[in-house]
Order: structure tokens, then C-alpha cells, then sequence
């Protein structure tokens, strides 16, 4: 049953004069701090506040707190440790309510999209410190625990932020609809959906000429169900044909010493380059963009989380890097349908013959690209923010 109000309060008619806070994950990966930029950059809010968490992954561990305003951003950080699961989101949501004393504002929308801070915006809520809340969806879990009880009581703790927020920011369509068969009752005209953006300045690109022919990318995560097994099995096929093949590995975590025993065992060390985590955005993008072919191969398990996900694909569509896709992120159609890569099976064979055809094939590698740009656009954080909010009845 939906328990908030069918209509939500009307929004303040112009984003302009709201204060809006966003917490949650600080992660480069993340779209909060997407969304951040965009409200922070120029006269576009009363004020932006942002308390970023490091995720369980991160290399990089940090809580931080930014403040927009005017066009002008203030930052403090400080380090935290390794991530102790609950007792981590704890100190989250200890480190938060802290900060918040030190601002004493009240704020017009609260925007989260971890479900341990989704909750702290309710509290909030109820406590007449924020106004409105919205709960930002990135990665649902159908089956998060083997645990049957404990992921029961995380499927509830899903229905208690989506159905108590104000307003439900999924990131695709399958979302909302896997929701409702689990009998999660929320009014459609508070669900939006809101796709991770891509900053203007993230869609860059190197002229054809000057991207090395037998580049690959494999940027994420390199854990089983990730599709790198898929790939080890590929590319002695692929190397046969192309000889000069080499594979760039970027990840958010230590690259495993299990898998470099693995490449070793088959030979194939020169033909990797391992970098392992990239910090800095510039660096990365420049990474992207020396590379032809971006690989998202995502194993179609039951119960996979990446069926209600948005996609590392995006990344590589900006940087014009043709994207070769399992079918299981719902961007593989899109991108299918956009001609902007090859959508495969997750199958050895088709994955040959696709990295093969984007290496070899110029003509049809251009078109890729082309068509890769043009969808990365459609992905722009302005257009994804401007979008959401005048659906909320929020003038920019």
C-alpha cells in the first residue's frame, strides 16, 4: 500500500528559491555528485548542500561536505576506514546528523539514493527539517542476500523508502514494474525515471586517427558476474586474428591477485594493461577515450541486479568508444536500437566475432561511433535534471 499522500505537495515554484540536500555515496561512479554540479553550477538554487559516504568498495575513503552557493562551492573531508557493513552506515548516518547541526538549515528537498539515508531524510522529514524527499534508485536488488530473512527485510526496508518518499526516482522503467508484482503500491505520478546523467564536460572524444586500432576497455567491477571470465576465454580467439590486441582494465577495488595468476596461467600478460583504480576524472576520461572497444558484459544470473541498473556503457558513450553489451542492462536496447555497438548473448563465440568486427571493420566501427555520441547526448546531466524537476512542478 502506498502510505504517503497520493499528491504530493505542491512544489515551490521555482528551483531558484529552494535549499536542496543530497546525501549519499561520493563515489565517482555515483550520480549524486552529478547532480550536485549541476544545481551548484551558477544562480540555479537558493543553496546546494551535498554529505558524501564512501561505499563498501572504495578505494578511496572519504566522507565529505560540500556547500553551493551563488555559484561559489566550500568543501571539508575527512578520512574514514575500512567499511564494518551496519556499523559503517551507522557512523553515515551519525556523521550526517553532525554536520547538519553545524549548517542549521532547513531544506526545500532532500535527494538520497542509499536506503540507510533514504531513511534519515524521513526522519528529517518528520521532524520538519526537510520539506520533501526523494528517493533516488540506482542499483535494485531483488535478491541482494542468499539469506531469505534478511533479504526479506531488505525488500521491506525497499517498500518503506519508496512508498514514503515523495517522489521515486528510478533509474529504468523494469524497477518500478518489479515493485508493483511484489505488490509495492506507489502513484505513478511519483515515480520518475532518472537515469544516471553524463556531464557535458564528459563527452569528449579523439578523432578516429588517433585511437589505437586494437584497443579494448573493461571499466568496473571484475567480480564473478562481471563478465572478465567471458572475456579470458575470448581473447586467445580474438589475439589469433589480431596479434596487436591489448585490453585496459579499470576497477573501483584491488584488482585480484586471483585473476593475475589467471592471465599468467594463459599467457596473456602482454596483452593486458592493469590500472587498476583511476582517481582522477581528467586521467580516466583520457583513458576512455584512447580505446575503440568498451566492453559491459554482464551475466545473465537469476536474479542479477544489473536487469534494474543503468550501465557502465554510458562512460563509454560519451568518450565514442563503441560499446559491446550482454543482454541484460536495459541500455542494451538502446544502444542496439541507436546502432551505437553490438549487443551479444553472453556467449564466447559471439563475443569473438563482435570484438573482431568493431577491430576490423572501419567503416562499420565509425558508424558505431558516431551513433555513440549522438545517444551520449541524450544522456546529459541538463537534460536528465531539467527533466526531473519540471515533472516535480519545479521551474528552473
Amino acid at each position: 500500500m502506498d502510505k504517503r499522500r497520493k499528491n504530493p505537495r505542491p512544489a515551490k515554484e521555482r528551483l531558484a528559491d529552494m535549499r536542496v540536500l543530497i546525501v549519499g555515496g561520493n563515489n565517482a561512479a555515483c550520480a549524486l555528485p552529478d547532480l550536485f554540479q549541476f544545481l551548484a553550477d551558477g544562480p540555479k538554487v537558493r543553496e546546494v548542500s551535498f554529505v558524501g559516504h564512501p561505499f563498501a568498495q572504495d578505494l578511496v575513503r572519504r566522507s565529505q561536505l560540500m556547500v553551493g552557493r551563488g555559484g561559489r562551492v566550500r568543501e571539508w573531508a575527512m578520512k574514514r576506514g575500512q567499511h564494518h557493513g551496519p556499523i559503517s552506515h551507522l557512523v553515515d548516518i551519525f556523521i550526517t546528523l553532525f554536520l547538519l547541526l553545524f549548517l542549521r538549515r532547513r531544506y526545500d528537498l532532500y535527494v538520497s539514493g542509499s536506503p540507510h539515508l533514504v531513511l534519515l531524510g524521513l526522519f528529517l522529514r518528520s521532524l520538519g527539517i526537510v520539506e520533501r524527499t526523494v528517493s533516488w534508485t540506482h542499483d535494485y536488488h531483488p535478491k541482494r542476500f542468499r539469506n531469505k530473512v534478511l533479504n526479506g527485510l531488505y525488500l521491506k526496508l525497499d517498500e518503506i523508502c519508496a512508498t514514503r518518499s515523495d517522489y521515486n526516482w528510478d533509474v529504468v522503467p523494469q524497477i518500478a514494474e518489479h515493485r508493483r508484482r511484489r505488490g509495492v503500491r506507489v502513484s505513478p505520478e511519483r515515480v520518475l525515471i532518472v537515469g544516471d546523467p553524463l556531464r557535458a564536460e564528459q563527452i569528449d572524444w579523439l578523432p578516429f586517427e588517433e585511437v589505437p586500432r586494437a584497443s579494448i576497455i573493461n571499466s568496473g567491477l571484475v567480480e564473478a558476474g562481471y563478465g572478465f571470465d567471458l572475456l579470458l576465454e575470448t581473447l586467445p580467439q580474438v589475439i589469433e586474428k589480431q596479434p596487436k590486441t591489448r585490453v585496459t582494465v579499470t576497477t573501483y577495488q584491488e584488482f585480484p591477485q586471483s585473476l593475475r595468476r589467471r592471465i599468467g596461467e594463459l599467457g596473456l600478460e602482454r596483452h593486458f594493461d592493469l590500472l587498476g583504480y583511476v582517481a582522477d576524472e581528467d586521467e580516466y576520461s583520457q583513458v576512455l577515450q584512447r580505446h575503440r572497444v568498451g566492453l559491459a558484459l554482464y551475466e545473465p544470473r537469476a536474479g542479477t541486479h544489473k536487469r534494474y541498473s543503468d550501465s557502465r556503457a554510458k562512460p563509454y558513450l560519451a568518450r565514442a568508444v563503441a560499446v559491446i553489451i550482454t543482454r541484460v542492462s536495459p541500455i542494451a536496447a538502446e544502444i542496439e536500437r541507436e546502432g551505437a555497438g553490438i549487443v551479444i548473448d553472453y556467449d564466447k563465440q559471439q563475443l569473438a566475432d563482435a570484438i573482431l568486427k568493431l577491430l576490423s571493420d572501419d567503416e562499420f566501427y565509425k558508424r558505431c561511433r558516431e551513433n555513440a555520441i549522438n545517444l551520449a547526448q541524450q544522456y546529459r546531466a541538463d537534460k536528465v535534471f531539467s527533466s526531473a524537476f519540471e515533472r516535480m512542478g519545479i521551474q528552473l
